[in-house]
């Protein structure tokens, strides 16, 4: 059988969470009947609740949060959001939030940095044992590419190579 109940959630199915102690006690739901109410024209009517909930978080979980609240929302109601969190938060807390959402870009930012590092380390030491043991490798261009080798007989213009001589059974 065939289960046929829906998979998302309506402003029907779930009401806006307005009260700060009941968004407070679980953030998620607030955060959903948010997005599920994105297009109501009194969207901001949940923006005390919601920041009141941030603030109770830890920097990470409410980073997320906004975060994910910033982008469900359409971008007329998307102004308002992050206009109330300017005018109705501290700037330690919105340093803090902000500040949280950097130092994970930074940290992400030089990982990917050191990686790049350690796999371009590991391919000039390749490239310093092949030249040890003699192997020719082609200097790269400035796009940091090798070119390929290009054998004389495929060149354009070159004659092919003589065909096998022809077999001798008997």
């Amino acid at each position: 059988m065939v289960n046929t109940s829906r998979l998302i959630f309506t402003p029907e199915d779930l009401p806006l969470v307005v009260d700060a102690e009941q968004a407070c006690h679980d953030g998620a739901p607030a955060v959903l009947s948010v997005l599920c109410h994105r297009r109501d024209r009194d969207i901001d009517i949940a923006f005390p609740a919601l920041v009141e909930m941030l603030q109770t978080l830890s920097l990470g979980k409410a980073n997320t949060y906004h975060d994910i609240i910033a982008m469900g929302l359409p971008a007329v109601a998307r102004e308002r959001w992050e206009a109330f969190m300017r005018t109705n938060t501290s700037p330690e807390f919105r340093s803090q939030l902000l500040g949280e959402a950097a130092a994970q870009g930074k940290a992400e930012g030089l990982a990917e940095g050191k990686a790049q590092g350690l796999a371009e380390g590991k391919a000039q030491d390749v490239l310093t044992v092949l030249k040890i043991r003699g192997v020719r490798v082609p200097t790269a261009d400035a796009t940091g590419f090798a070119p390929a080798p290009i054998s004389t007989s495929s060149r354009p213009g070159s004659a092919a190579p003589p065909p096998p001589p022809p077999s001798t059974r008997s």
